[in-house]
Parts: C-alpha cells; sequence; structure tokens
C-alpha cells in the first residue's frame, strides 16, 4: 500500500559517556530535500552519509533531521587543561569588555569554541552509534508514513467508489438523456425553419446531436477509475501517477458535464469528491 509523505519520529539512546537523539520530521513534497541540523561535527562529517540512507528510503519528501548529543561525561570529548585555557581567555576578554557573565555562560562559550575549532574525524565508536540511532528514527518513520498511507487510501477508496456509482448511474440513463436532448434539437431546428425543414435538416441536426454522446467519456472514466484501484494496492510510490489520474478524469467530467448539462448534479459532485481525492493525493509518496 502507498505510504504518506507526512510523519514524524524521534529517538533517543543512552550510551557511556553520551546521549544521541534524533528527532525526524517528513512532509510533502515535489521532490527530495533533506536538511540536517543540531551537532555541529555531524552535518560536518555524517551529512552525505546520513542524506545517503534517506534517499534509499524515501523517493519523496521534505525531511528535517535534527541530531544532538548531550556528553555526560565531558572529559572523554575534551581536553581538561585546554578547557581551562580557554575559560580563562573568554574571562580576560570580558573583563577587559566590561562584561558580566555567569560562570555558567564562560563556560558554554568555552565549550562551543573548542567544539567549533574540532575539525578532526569522528571517533568511529560515535559515528556508528549516530549512524544506527538514525536508521532506527528512519525506520519508525516509515511505520508512521504507511499508517498514515493506509488512513488516506481509506479515504480515496471511499470517494472513488461514490464517483465510481455516480458513473454507473449516467452511463445507464445515458441513452434516455441523449434522445431527450435528440427531440429538443429536433424541435428547435423546426422552429427556426419552419417550411424550410427539409431531410438535408434533419440529417445536420442528427449530426449535431450525435456530438453530445458521451460514451467515451464514460468508458474513459470506467478505465482511470480501474487503474486508480489497482494503483492502491502497490507497495511502491505512486503519488504522482495518482496524481496524473486526477487530472485526466477532471478532464472527462468536464466534458461529459458540457455534453451533458442534465446531468450536471452528478459532475458537480463527482467534482467535489475528485478535488478531495486530489488533495488526499498530494500527501502519497
Amino acid at each position: 500500500m502507498p505510504y504518506s509523505m507526512t510523519g514524524f519520529s524521534t529517538v533517543k539512546n543512552s550510551f557511556k559517556d553520551y546521549e544521541i537523539t534524533v528527532n525526524v520530521k517528513s512532509l510533502n513534497s515535489k521532490g527530495f530535500e533533506l536538511s540536517l541540523k543540531g551537532d555541529k561535527n555531524i552535518s560536518i562529517f555524517l551529512d552525505l552519509e546520513i542524506r545517503k540512507l534517506f534517499q534509499e528510503n524515501f523517493e519523496r519528501g521534505t525531511f528535517q533531521v535534527v541530531i544532538n548529543i548531550v556528553y555526560q561525561n565531558l572529559s572523554s570529548v575534551l581536553d581538561p587543561e585546554k578547557l581551562k585555557q580557554i575559560v580563562s581567555q573568554v574571562k580576560n576578554i570580558t573583563e577587559s569588555a566590561q562584561l558580566k557573565l555567569t560562570d555558567d555562560k564562560i563556560y558554554d562559550i568555552a565549550f562551543y569554541q573548542i567544539n567549533s575549532n574540532n575539525s578532526e574525524e569522528l571517533p568511529a565508536e560515535l559515528r556508528e552509534n549516530v549512524i544506527n540511532t538514525v536508521k532506527e528514527a528512519i525506520s519508525l518513520l516509515k511505520l508512521e508514513r504507511k499508517r498514515e498511507g493506509e488512513s488516506l487510501i481509506l479515504d480515496i477508496e471511499n470517494r472513488l467508489k461514490l464517483i465510481e456509482e455516480m458513473v454507473l448511474k449516467i452511463e445507464s440513463e445515458k441513452e434516455e438523456i441523449l434522445e431527450k436532448a435528440k427531440e429538443r434539437i429536433y424541435k428547435r431546428v423546426q422552429q427556426l425553419l419552419g417550411e424550410n425543414y427539409s431531410e438535408r435538416a434533419f440529417i445536420e441536426a442528427t449530426l449535431l446531436a450525435d456530438k453530445l454522446d458521451i460514451t467515451e467519456e464514460v468508458v474513459r472514466l470506467k478505465t482511470h477509475i480501474e487503474r486508480f484501484k489497482n494503483l492502491v494496492k502497490l507497495d511502491e510510490p505512486v503519488g504522482r501517477k495518482m496524481d496524473f489520474l486526477c487530472q485526466e478524469m477532471h478532464r472527462e467530467i468536464n466534458t461529459l458535464g458540457n455534453k451533458m448539462p442534465d446531468f450536471s448534479s452528478y459532475t458537480v459532485e463527482m467534482k467535489t469528491q475528485l478535488e478531495k481525492i486530489r488533495q488526499q493525493v498530494q500527501n502519497i509518496e
């Protein structure tokens, strides 16, 4: 069954010296977009690898990924002597500038400075733990998108059934309506031509009436509906195909309504249901 493009997942894993939190939010999009925020070193060293993981699992969507690492034991990632040195420098600068900062703020600045200057490769263990946590978040997101997709498909199927019922009603009534339309045309031609009404005029009136035949539109609508039914059963990205079918169905319904105003109550309702289907399809991957 097709997946929705909207969803959210969060995973928090604790390790000996740190805690990794990954939050992922996905929204609908015509293509694939990903933004990675949070820990600076993760963005520097793992952006391409994380992006590849998402591209392998999702075809479409806008993904907002936030990865944060909270260190329980700063000595595992910081050089204490270096920290003291930078803290001293920060204090000297703030005092010379006559600024009053709390110790917590000074240490925040010092830690940020150390982290900003750290251009070394991530430790292998940390790298592996981050990637595994991201994979868990992706798995949860896929489940969320699947559940949302099931809800969307159920709504689409119900609305598609309503459209199909109206198409079948039109099909069963069209011959009778067409004959009435022909009679109106014949009478109108007779009124206009009076005594000049001839066999040729009758033939022209018949040809004009035949243009009101909606058999082709009905057949194409039924075909599009069957294609839609098949698409909702597929376990692959079908959002673009569904969107195309919505456009084709809208075109056929418009043509049908223009040819046969007698069916306006049906065509108006079909357009209403089709627009709601189209809105749901925008969220299908």
